[in-house]
C-alpha cells in the first residue's frame, strides 16, 4: 500500500469508530430520570397540604384570577395557613399541577 491510501484508510476507520465510542459515552454520563411522583393538593378548614412538589412555586389566585399568594416550597411536604385570605373559592397551581379549593 502507498502512503497515501494508508493514511485514507486509517482515516476512514477511525471516523467510522468514533460516532459510536462517542454514543456510549454519552450513555453513561447521562442519568435518566425514570421516576417522579406527582404533586399532591389538598385542604383542611383553612390549612394547604402540598406534597412531593419541592422547589417548585406556589401560586394562589382568586376567582377573579388576581395572584394573592405567591411562594416557593421548600420541602416535599408543606403545610401553608391560609387563614389570613377570604373564604371562598380559589385555584392553587404548584409547578404544572393546578386545583381548585374551597376556604371554609
Amino acid at each position: 500500500m502507498t502512503k497515501k491510501i494508508l493514511i485514507l484508510t486509517l482515516t476512514a476507520m477511525m471516523l467510522s469508530i468514533a460516532p459510536v465510542v462517542m454514543a456510549q459515552d454519552v450513555q453513561k454520563v447521562v442519568p435518566i430520570e425514570t421516576e417522579q411522583q406527582a404533586v399532591s393538593i389538598s385542604v383542611t378548614e383553612s390549612t394547604l397540604h402540598i406534597k412531593n412538589a419541592a422547589q417548585q412555586v406556589l401560586e394562589v389566585y382568586n376567582l377573579a384570577g388576581v395572584k394573592v399568594i405567591t411562594q416557593k416550597i421548600d420541602g416535599n411536604d408543606k403545610a401553608i395557613d391560609l387563614s389570613n385570605l377570604p373564604k371562598g373559592c380559589y385555584i392553587i397551581k404548584v409547578g404544572n399541577t393546578a386545583r381548585k379549593v374551597y376556604l371554609k
